[in-house]
């Protein structure tokens, strides 16, 4: 039996952002952007939908886990509350995604920042508004039958 072993509660959504390859000491951009969808949430972590992960050979799992300098930029400007949204991450885990004729690719970020920070308590409480429609359609679509 799978044990969750994960620190806080997540939420389903279905949330568009960009994702960059950045260096955390100059903030440069290296690499992106990678279109992709966060399907949960928490405020530890999230849970990415990718469909594209390898640009002009840069990896956005494996070249950024193997360069420490190298950190995720989550970006969204898609809920009108909060402006642009902006979260740094570390990638965590990849595994394929595939139901049908369609293959993507789920990425585990785990943040860096404080998850008790101003932002991420803005986030989380605009999640909450409309999250149930937007929740519910990941679910109708991500089951298999």
């Amino acid at each position: 039996m799978h044990e969750d072993q994960r620190r806080s509660r997540r939420i389903i959504d279905y949330l568009p952002i960009e994702v960059h390859a950045a260096d955390s000491r100059s903030g440069r951009c290296i690499a992106g952007p990678f279109a992709g969808r966060i399907i949960d949430i928490s405020l530890h972590g999230a849970c990415l939908l990718m469909t594209q992960v390898l640009r002009n050979s840069f990896h956005i799992f494996h070249s950024t886990r193997e360069n420490n300098s190298l950190l995720l930029q989550l970006t969204t400007d898609y809920l009108p509350e909060l402006d642009q949204c902006m979260f740094t991450a570390i990638p965590i885990w990849i595994d394929l995604f595939q139901r049908q004729q369609i293959k993507a690719f789920k990425m585990g970020v785990e943040f860096t920042g404080n998850p008790d920070g101003d932002r991420m308590r803005q986030l989380q409480l605009t999640l909450h508004k409309h999250q149930e429609e937007r929740g519910q359609w990941w679910l109708d679509h991500s089951r298999i039958g």
